[in-house]
């Protein structure tokens, strides 16, 4: 695996999260750029490596957000497996199975993180988090082409765990 180029391309998503996703957002949705790398990895890699890469991923959220530290990691973990686990009945290639599976699982990642907020800080309106979970999680999905397309380019799926000596 080109473990270089993931950690260059998860640096770039980690400041680009971080410092400029206030020029992108549309109101309250704001898009998550980690959840497209866990997709695409999940996609085309084996489970060692899928499961390191979707951990490095998810300690990089968890490092340069504001949320509980682990939280991301384990989810991360545990989608990327359950996306390796059944990645061989989806048609990964086709550009509408990879806007709904990071749909799909957006959602899933966003309504347990708002159960999660509205446990722990008791805090959260349920409406407005359902709202924002589904904006949200539009958004991430919409963004999915430009970032497999820019993901494809420096991590190529016929060569993208290539061991090379």
């Amino acid at each position: 695996m080109r473990w270089f180029t993931f950690f260059c391309i998860l640096f770039c998503i980690s400041i680009f999260q971080s410092t400029l996703l206030s020029w992108i957002n549309f109101g309250s949705a704001v898009p998550d750029l980690y959840f497209p790398l866990v997709v695409f990895y999940s996609f085309l890699t084996d489970v060692k490596r899928n499961t390191m890469a979707n951990w490095f991923t998810g300690l990089s959220k968890d490092l340069f957000s504001e949320g509980s530290l682990g939280i991301n990691s384990v989810f991360f973990v545990a989608v990327g497996f359950l996306l390796w686990s059944f990645r061989e009945i989806l048609f990964r290639g086709h550009l509408v199975t990879q806007i709904l599976v990071t749909f799909i699982f957006s959602v899933i990642y966003n309504v347990l993180y708002a159960v999660h907020t509205m446990i722990s800080f008791r805090s959260l309106s349920l409406s407005t988090a359902l709202w924002t979970t589904l904006l949200c999680s539009f958004y991430t999905a919409m963004l999915v082409p430009v970032l497999f397309w820019i993901f494809n380019k420096f991590q190529p799926t016929r060569r993208l765990f290539f061991n090379q000596r």
